[in-house]
């Protein structure tokens, strides 16, 4: 499976500035849209990678981003988890470089949403129990997004497929890498207080029992509410002395959510307005508009 070349990259940013500028995608084959980026297929017409675009970096941004993935998955495969092969990559512009996470495009019906759509409610199903495996990786150090969407299976083992944000923290509880040029989608004046929320937001991770009300709260998102009592019993029993999840927790956590990301919706499309019809200068970014799953296909 050849990967992307850069002139294969630097075609598919141009894909994207123009479906920016124009508002039309037809040249391009969204894989879903995440909250911070959008996955694009590689070739249109047949996909064999995803390509995951991110911010405009400065060059020294791009390469503190860069180092900061590719350690990232070094960590984590450290830690006892496979993740996919992943290399962060750039598109030159006259002013930044564009990221883009290159990975292999793995069988939809391997990711894990459509795993659970497939079976049975039950928490001794082998992906459900892996899962409460792999979310013990979790401490004040290192730490996963364990969704279910994130995850391919293989019938035996887990592959994470998210690592373009990189949850690892210095000594001092700092994120590892530099948040402010994924906030830039956001009106100047909003950025501070967002990045904040953000950042308590991903701290809830720094533990097995944050990553777990996680991937239970994503579960109503993902519309598989019959999964969230067997997932419970299945994290529970690998908890132990770590906590125990109720389902009303979960609840919570998904209702706070949807107030949160339709809320960045919001302000990304009043920063896109600012810019492209007060400033006339083009919009980085795509608008997800609707806190829903996105599947890949």
């Amino acid at each position: 499976m050849q990967r992307p070349t850069d002139q294969d990259l630097l075609a598919l940013e141009a894909d994207v500035t123009s479906a920016l500028r124009t508002g039309d995608l037809s040249e391009l084959k969204i894989l879903g849209f995440g909250e911070i980026s959008v996955a694009l297929g590689h070739p249109a017409a047949g996909p064999t990678h995803a390509c995951k675009r991110t911010p405009p970096f400065s060059p020294a941004g791009f390469r503190q981003y860069a180092d900061a993935v590719h350690r990232y998955v070094d960590e984590v495969r450290d830690a006892g988890l496979q993740v996919v092969d992943s290399e962060v990559r750039s598109v030159a512009r006259e002013d930044s470089l564009i990221a883009y996470l290159v990975q292999p495009l793995l069988d939809a019906d391997t990711i894990g949403h459509k795993i659970l759509e497939s079976a049975e409610p039950d928490p001794e199903q082998p992906f459900v129990a892996a899962l409460a495996e792999a979310i013990l990786i979790a401490s004040p150090q290192l730490s996963i997004d364990a969704q279910v969407t994130n995850w391919s299976w293989d019938g035996s083992a887990l592959t994470l497929l998210d690592v373009g944000t990189p949850f690892f923290w210095d000594e001092q509880g700092n994120l590892a890498f530099n948040m402010d040029p994924f906030l830039t989608m956001l009106p100047a004046p909003t950025r501070g207080l967002v990045k904040k929320d953000l950042t308590s937001m991903i701290n809830r991770w720094r533990e097995p029992k944050g990553v777990a009300l996680d991937v239970v709260a994503n579960l109503l998102r993902e519309g598989l509410d019959q999964w969230v009592d067997p997932m419970i019993t299945a994290f529970d029993r690998n908890l132990g002395g770590a906590g125990t999840l109720h389902r009303a927790e979960a609840q919570a956590m998904y209702d706070e959510d949807l107030k949160t990301w339709p809320r960045l919706a919001k302000l990304k499309q009043l920063e896109r307005t600012w810019q492209t019809k007060v400033r006339r200068r083009p919009y980085d970014f795509f608008i997800q508009t609707t806190y829903a799953a996105d599947a890949i296909s």
